[in-house]
């Protein structure tokens, strides 16, 4: 997906956006900002309205056109909870080797060598 196609995406005001962070409970107690990263930047990031752990109460993922989603949230599984809106970074800092989404402090990452220079 293009850039400028994941930006749309993200953009939309009625969505809400629900992220897998795994099996295991969050490393960092509470974090409160999950970072989205698009070949090998950092676009920008959510703020996380709530963590819970799947149990079944979590709604039938939907696609744009309102039919089910092929792709689910699985039993057990993390999850945070994003609304709007999408904060867009004005900065170019970049994060080698991961895409997708994650969480973690981007004010001691920006210091780094791999935030400064794409690798």
């Amino acid at each position: 997906m293009e850039r400028a196609h994941t930006l749309e995406v993200f953009t939309h005001k009625w969505a809400v956006f629900y992220f897998t962070l795994g099996r295991g409970r969050p490393r960092k107690s509470e974090p409160d900002q999950l970072y989205y990263t698009h070949r090998g930047e950092i676009l920008g990031y959510f703020a996380i309205a709530e963590i819970v752990q799947n149990v079944g109460q979590l709604p039938k993922l939907t696609a744009i056109d309102g039919t089910e989603s092929e792709w689910q949230i699985k039993g057990d599984a993390w999850v945070a909870i994003c609304k709007p809106p999408f904060h867009e970074l004005e900065e170019k800092i970049f994060h080698e080797g991961f895409r997708g989404w994650r969480y973690f402090d981007l004010n001691a990452y920006r210091g780094t060598l791999g935030a400064k220079v794409r690798i």
